[in-house]
């Protein structure tokens, strides 16, 4: 597939936009400013159009991470996604936040990609990545750090990745197999984004919808899963 994808995250305190053409990234841009996510995510696709020398109006898909995550995040994300393809004439693909993360590994027999939930739990699941391939073990779900611990080592290890490494990461690192990796490596691409999003399957854009993991919270918030 060579068409023109644009990937967008917003779930956590960072953002990041990107263009790829087949397996190509033509531009990619993103920071850290989680109160300003809405403001800053067309604005930096605009600037990555202009650096690639392509036109949004050429967009084939935009790939949007739909969750796990913050819920004011995917919320955000999801907007601009349906605005893009309502405004473009694009499709739009939702994009598992943890795959996402997951692709930061490019080769390795499980990755664990996790996301600190807060309130004592962590957002996780397990994958497998090799040959430009990212391949589901296990479903996402909501462990508390023993429970995460527990999977980790009937999973026989892995490599850790994500915000819930830095928070738990001296606790899960003990469990035998298991590699933590860094902060850097904890940030969305963009990049990866438009990259899972060229194999999934399009969604009518109104039919585009957070994926919740905690619905007593999602109900406190006031939001509808």
């Amino acid at each position: 597939m060579n068409t023109l994808v644009a990937g967008l995250d917003c779930t956590g305190e960072t953002y990041s936009v990107a263009l790829m053409r087949g397996a190509d990234c033509l531009a990619e841009s993103g920071g850290t400013s989680a109160r300003a996510h809405l403001r800053l995510l067309f604005p930096a696709l605009t600037e990555c159009a202009s650096r690639a020398g392509v036109r949004l109006a050429d967009l084939d898909r935009v790939a949007v991470t739909a969750g796990p995550g913050s819920f004011t995040g995917l919320r955000l994300g999801i907007v601009t996604a349906r605005t893009m393809a309502q405004v473009l004439g694009c499709r739009v693909v939702p994009v598992d936040t943890l795959e996402a993360l997951a692709w930061n590994v490019p080769d390795s027999p499980r990755v664990v990609a996790a996301l600190d939930a807060r309130r004592g739990e962590i957002f996780a699941a397990c994958f497998e990545t090799r040959a430009g391939e990212c391949l589901r073990l296990t479903e996402d779900r909501a462990f508390t750090p023993e429970e995460l611990a527990g999977a980790l080592e009937s999973w026989g290890g892995g490599v850790l990745v994500g915000s819930a490494a830095a928070r738990y990461g001296p606790v899960l690192s003990q469990v035998p197999g298991v590699r933590v990796l860094p902060p850097v490596f904890a940030q969305i691409r963009g990049s990866a984004v438009a990259l899972a999003g060229r194999r999934a399957d399009p969604v009518a854009a109104l039919d585009l919808a957070p994926t919740y993991l905690r619905s007593a919270e999602v109900q406190l918030h006031g939001v509808q899963p």
